[in-house]
């Protein structure tokens, strides 16, 4: 993450070339969309570890933030942020269907045991996930532009992915880590850890930035 104020054209990351921003905002989003739900079934600690971090709604937010945030235009930034985050959405389900995390028994053979993809509901929770990604995925891109800025309003919108991930950890820590065990408990409260001193740094980074110029 960036800590101060980005110049339009000092982006590492540039996704501004013509066709090359969608396809590679497409790549991003169906990579998290596909890794996501496959590291859950995978076996080790630190694939659990992964899972857990992508998974997560702030990871999600970082993403559309993320595309923001190498974009000038801002139209671009929330279409393309919104973009990603469906892409992801779509790739998450069908991957999670792939793998056989919606079977279930067959009702017109439900004797021989026979199990089927319940894909009513794969195509139900898309479609919920991906309304919500536009909404979000929209005004987080268009954060992520503004972020570039400087002054209080782009230091505060710097913030926007650091608070997300506080509060997302913090309600996992406090509902769901009893439920889950010391690895979920101590990931959750590493990623929280870090967001907190990511916010101090970009604090700390425009006050000294601050005085500098005067």
């Amino acid at each position: 993450m960036f800590v101060g104020p980005l110049k339009r054209n000092s982006c590492v990351f540039s996704l501004r070339s013509g066709a090359m921003a969608p396809a590679a905002v497409m790549a991003a989003g169906a990579l998290l969309g596909i890794v996501a739900p496959l590291l859950s079934a995978a076996p080790g600690l630190p694939a659990h570890v992964a899972s857990l971090v992508l998974s997560a709604g702030w990871a999600w937010a970082a993403l559309a933030f993320a595309v923001g945030l190498t974009q000038t235009s801002r139209v671009a930034s929330a279409v393309l942020a919104c973009a990603s985050l469906v892409v992801a959405v779509i790739a998450y389900y069908v991957t999670k269907a792939a793998s056989g995390d919606f079977r279930t028994l067959d009702p017109r053979n439900p004797v021989l045991g026979a199990v089927h993809t319940d894909w009513g509901t794969v195509v139900s929770k898309s479609l919920v996930w991906c309304v919500i990604a536009v909404v979000l995925g929209s005004l987080l891109g268009l954060a992520g532009n503004l972020a570039q800025g400087g002054g209080l309003p782009g230091l505060l919108l710097r913030l926007v992915v650091p608070v997300i991930a506080v509060v997302d950890t913090s309600q996992r820590l406090r509902f769901d880590a009893p439920l889950q065990g010391g690895v979920s408990a101590t990931t959750w409260a590493v990623v929280r850890c870090a967001a907190v001193v990511t916010a101090l740094v970009l604090i700390g980074h425009a006050i000294f930035a601050r005085r500098g110029r005067s």
